[in-house]
């Protein structure tokens, strides 16, 4: 809590005790002092950004409203407990207290490692790329990049927060717009993380294992920080790329503001009010895996605008961004703050990891990059359908939430065995299920948003509604452990028993998804099907790409 809701609700205790309390000495002076804190606390709390604090001050205004009028009728003096009033005032007590509790403002937990956490913005300009997603014609493509990374703070530096001021005016402002409410995400301002801004490297024997990171549609670089930060005090540099118009609004380091494409936005709310197309749902729901691959070819070729919004504009525009970053990074053309941080980072073999629409991304990425030696799917589909039916040429870390609670977020009974909606990616049909270095864990307990820090920001009801049952030592803890472990394996090439390690840690919550009913599927198919299902795959909408490195 911040120090305005400790003087909230204390005032609102000493408040509901006096009005409980008629022979309570001084009553009146206490009952004026208290209404007062509390609107004095609950506006400044609101000034600041702590819009949960809002109903304690219409709670405050009203009962200053009370002793004026009750002061005049009655003289001040009350004789027996006011019951009805009382039991009125505790229930409206409880509703302004609900905000701050369901939205807690703490510090994120210390992340695991050894090394102290360093971070840093900086902005990379494709000029070679003009008028995207959303910008004037003339405008080139500018870029937010925010790395973590081991370090070594000075004396009595202070950890960032999670926003800063000028980001809780712009990011969070923007990102709340989307759901109907501004300043939703506003009071993140006041939580603090456990990454210093511009602190120095840590010197190493060797370069930084690099990771590159692109957050989830309309979202937004600092959305998993508890992650980022974990890898950073493990020893990596982790360079997460906010996609500009696709992302919410970007703050860049000089204070302009990139806006979100009002095409996103049209999306968005087209997403909310019509609900996933009717295609896509039987794509992703089907017991039958006839019906399952017919629903998401059509998911990729039928569906029209706003909905195809992802498919047609964002996935080539997102693989671009990530491209054009590793190779500013690895010629070393980027600003001066941020020269020796790249210099120490090692860009020749990189891990490629990205949330939802992100995780499609980084699949995309190490289909057509030979720097990805490594790629991580934190839920996402595959939009891009480059790994669609195609073979990854890395090993991958499919992370998905429980796969029942994707089914009935689709309004579906789930019926026969649960399937994932990656299951026809990233392996050839005929080879699904059978490869040793492709992992594909599904978390009980989890929903999609919970694959950020939402579990973190949010307690309660909401907190299960929007980020899943699980506790955090889950959601955050069992994340944290698989994408820290499959790196360490897979990138440092370090014996470390993944993935067994991490399945016993998580045994109650984890466990391994198999997508072998699909290779059974298609090698029961006579050759004439299978003839017709790649002359389908032909037509599939994959990015266009440069030519491997």
């Amino acid at each position: 809590m911040i120090a305005s809701d400790i003087f909230l609700l204390g005032a609102l205790a000493l408040f509901l005790l006096a009005w409980c309390w008629p022979g309570l000495p001084r009553r009146s002076a206490l009952l004026w002092l208290s209404a007062n804190v509390v609107v004095t606390s609950g506006g400044y709390g609101v000034f600041v950004d702590r819009w949960q604090a809002g109903g304690g001050l219409l709670l405050g205004l009203l009962w200053l409203v009370v002793l004026f009028f009750s002061g005049r009728r009655q003289g001040g003096r009350r004789s027996g407990v006011p019951y009805l009033s009382a039991l009125v005032f505790v229930m409206l007590a409880a509703v302004a207290v609900a905000p701050i509790y369901l939205f807690p403002v703490d510090r994120l937990p210390p992340p695991s490692g050894l090394h102290a956490v360093g971070v840093r913005d900086f902005e990379l300009v494709d000029a070679q790329r003009r008028g995207v997603l959303g910008a004037p014609a003339d405008a080139p493509r500018r870029l937010l990049v925010r790395v973590w990374y081991p370090a070594k703070p000075t004396t009595g530096a202070e950890p960032r927060p999670y926003f800063t001021a000028a980001e809780a005016g712009s990011t969070a402002r923007g990102f709340g717009t989307l759901l109907g409410f501004p300043p939703l995400l506003s009071h993140l301002r006041h939580i603090t993380s456990n990454a210093y801004e511009d602190a120095p490297v840590a010197t190493s024997d060797g370069k930084l294992p690099v990771v590159f990171f692109s957050h989830g549609y309309a979202s937004y670089t600092a959305a998993n920080s508890a992650l980022m930060e974990d890898l950073a005090s493990h020893g990596y540099a982790v360079y997460s790329v906010q996609h500009s118009g696709d992302a919410s609004p970007t703050l860049l380091p000089d204070g302009e503001v990139v806006p979100m494409d009002p095409g996103l936005v049209e999306h968005m709310h087209h997403v909310f009010g019509a609900g996933l197309p009717e295609v896509m749902v039987r794509g992703y729901s089907s017991a039958d895996l006839d019906e399952r691959l017919d629903g998401q070819l059509r998911t990729a070729l039928e569906i029209p605008p706003p909905g195809s919004r992802g498919i047609a504009l964002s996935a080539p525009v997102w693989l671009a961004d990530r491209l054009f970053v590793h190779d500013r990074l690895q010629v070393g053309t980027v600003p001066a703050s941020v020269a020796d941080l790249v210099a120490a980072s090692d860009f020749t073999r990189t891990g490629e990891m990205g949330m939802s629409f992100g995780g499609s991304t980084a699949g995309a990425v190490c289909m057509v990059d030979s720097r990805c030696a490594a790629a991580i799917n934190l839920d996402g589909g595959d939009f891009h359908f480059l790994a669609f039916g195609d073979e990854l040429p890395v090993p991958l870390l499919m992370f998905h939430a429980d796969l029942d609670g994707f089914y009935r977020m689709l309004g579906v009974e789930p019926q026969g065995p649960l399937y994932g909606f990656n299951d026809f990616s990233y392996e050839r049909f005929e080879q699904a299920g059978a490869r040793s270095d492709i992992y594909r864990p599904v978390m009980k307990g989890s929903v999609h948003a919970g694959f950020t820090d939402n579990g973190l920001l949010l307690r309660g009801p909401l907190r299960d509604a929007l980020a899943g049952t699980a506790p955090n030592e889950v959601l955050i803890g069992a994340a944290n452990a698989f994408v820290l472990g499959f790196l360490d394996r897979h990138l440092r090439g370090r014996d470390n028993g993944f993935p067994q390690a991490q399945y016993r840690q998580y045994a109650d919550w984890i466990a391994p998804h198999d997508t072998s009913a699909v290779r059974r599927w298609w090698l029961a198919k006579p050759q004439s099907e299978r003839e017709v299902i790649g002359q389908r795959l032909q037509v599939l909408p994959r990015v266009e790409h440069r030519p491997a490195r």
